[in-house]
């Protein structure tokens, strides 16, 4: 199932789809607030509220609800971290600007049944420019993480009250990194690890959701990801990920969400969700990157002030991953972001075709390393601007 070089049109398509960072840092770990601009501008909220081809990304059951459509996304991230690291005067700086590409499709069987293809990207990296620490040998400090994950859909509405989704989620990743330091047995006791350079690996795993209509106002949505298995980077599977046998699985999560829809107008919608980072091998080695399991909790509102014009706004509150005794582990991968602000809105400009926008605020936010990580303190902030355009096939 799992192979270490894609080929044909899958390889294709993931990589269109990679864009994403070159490098970039993502705001839940190594996942953007959301999926589809819509959903983005609502803080991400989207586990019972369906907006566009995109749903799949974040409940498959949403495309039972949704017409033959297709939507594509552009996402403008605008990032920078600072690090002091480790020895006094030594400041390092990465500023990052990309574009991330993502989209879907919904053709509809019959009156229940729904199939769909999405595209989600995912990502985290610095570029610092120079070595992360004066030691002989050592390369510039960067490091790149960028998944492409497809979701071919399938969604059953069995009753009107009810609809149920699964996807599979085939990711293909690629891995660089340069400039690595590690504790050796050598003069000063510090050396670099080579670089292996830009290594390829493809996974899969599934996706399940499902959607009640409670009440003609109130819609409960419940979703589910497994564990994505990927195949080995052969290149650091000996050193920096020898500890997972160097595999970069993608996390375990699930999430209950509700939309309220307050007369015709008016819509909150709230999710929960759990990222499992900690059940990761790779983020179990006692040197390495220890990432924590993540709650993120979203809320989002809409208002379509006429047949033309919709307003969101949304936030989201989580915790870091990272934690401040690993601080110097992760200088390369800087997802330190807990708070997001989002504001968007929609045009329609006829009965097919709506243009959609949002600008997604993640504030300054430090960490000072502690225990083995003094002296290594991280900041960041970032910015996203997203561009939109949906068009119905009805």
């Amino acid at each position: 199932m799992i192979t270490k070089r894609p080929r044909g049109g899958f390889r294709s398509l993931c990589l269109s789809a990679l864009l994403v960072s070159a490098p970039a840092f993502a705001v839940n770990g190594i996942q953007m607030g959301g999926y589809g601009v819509k959903s983005s501008a609502m803080g991400g909220a989207s586990m019972a509220l369906p907006q566009d081809a995109q749903a799949a990304a974040n409940n498959p059951a949403g495309l039972a609800l949704l017409p033959a459509s297709y939507s594509l996304d552009l996402f403008v991230f605008n990032g920078e971290s600072t690090t002091d690291f480790l020895v006094p005067g030594n400041r390092l700086q990465n500023k990052t600007t990309i574009v991330i590409p993502s989209g879907g499709i919904v053709w509809k069987h019959g009156e229940q049944l729904s199939l769909g293809l999405s595209v989600a990207a995912q990502g985290t990296g610095a570029d610092y420019g120079q070595a992360l620490l004066p030691v002989p040998g050592a390369s510039q400090g960067r490091s790149s993480l960028k998944v492409a994950e497809i979701l071919p859909t399938l969604a059953w509405q069995p009753t009107p009250d009810w609809s149920l989704g699964a996807s599979l989620n085939l990711a293909y990743s690629m891995l660089d990194v340069s400039g690595v330091i590690v504790s050796a047995p050598v003069p000063g006791g510090l050396a670099p690890l080579p670089s292996h350079g830009s290594q390829s690996a493809l996974g899969a795993g599934i996706r399940l959701g499902a959607l009640w209509q409670a009440t003609p106002g109130l819609d409960l949505g419940v979703s589910y990801k497994s564990r994505t298995r990927m195949g080995a980077f052969s290149g650091y599977k000996d050193d920096l990920l020898a500890y997972s046998a160097g595999r970069l699985d993608l996390p375990e999560q699930y999430g209950v969400g509700l939309a309220w829809h307050v007369g015709q107008k008016v819509t909150v919608a709230a999710d929960w969700l759990r990222i499992r980072y900690g059940e990761l091998k790779v983020m179990q080695d006692p040197q390495g990157f220890g990432w924590r399991d993540q709650t993120v909790l979203r809320l989002g509102a809409s208002w379509a002030v006429d047949p033309e014009w919709t307003v969101r706004v949304g936030a989201s509150k989580s915790h870091s991953p990272i934690r401040s005794a690993r601080v110097a582990q992760n200088v390369l991968t800087p997802s330190l972001f807990d708070r997001a602000f989002t504001l968007g809105g929609s045009w329609r400009a006829d009965k097919s075709s709506e243009i959609n926008a949002a600008l997604e605020v993640n504030p300054r936010r430090s960490e000072a390393g502690t225990g083995a990580s003094t002296g290594a303190n991280l900041r960041a902030q970032a910015y996203i601007l997203m561009l939109g355009y949906q068009h119905s096939f009805d």
